[in-house]
């Protein structure tokens, strides 16, 4: 008996910690999922549009970026996420340069208007 319920706790306890590290998992997920879909939908903007609200867009970026990273230092393995995480960060700071350089084209160019 008395092993049966020494058993009975361990199991427990695995179990205890096996859903606590899914849970965390599961929540490194659902950021990293959301992380690359606003990504998606900023890189899907037209230039003009995304140049326009870039300040907006830049500080939620920040947001984003913050809660997928503190999500995910709270992992042990992040080999699953990384590839997301990587490829999209890559898209932003694609469409960032270009946002960059669109503005650095209109500040040019109304420079020489003046």
């Amino acid at each position: 008996m008395k092993n049966a319920l020494a058993l009975f706790g361990f199991l427990f306890l695995i179990i205890t910690f096996t859903s606590c590290k899914s849970d965390k998992e599961k929540k490194a997920e659902l950021v990293t999922n959301k992380y690359v879909r606003f990504v998606d939908s900023v890189t899907q903007k037209t230039t003009a549009d995304a140049a326009a609200n870039w300040s907006t867009i830049e500080k939620y970026f920040e947001k984003q970026s913050t809660e997928l990273n503190s999500t995910i230092d709270q992992l042990e393995n992040t080999a699953a996420f990384d590839a997301k995480i990587d490829s999209a960060t890559a898209k932003y700071e694609a469409f960032r340069n270009s946002i960059r350089e669109r503005k650095k084209n209109l500040k040019g160019t109304n420079l020489l208007e003046k």
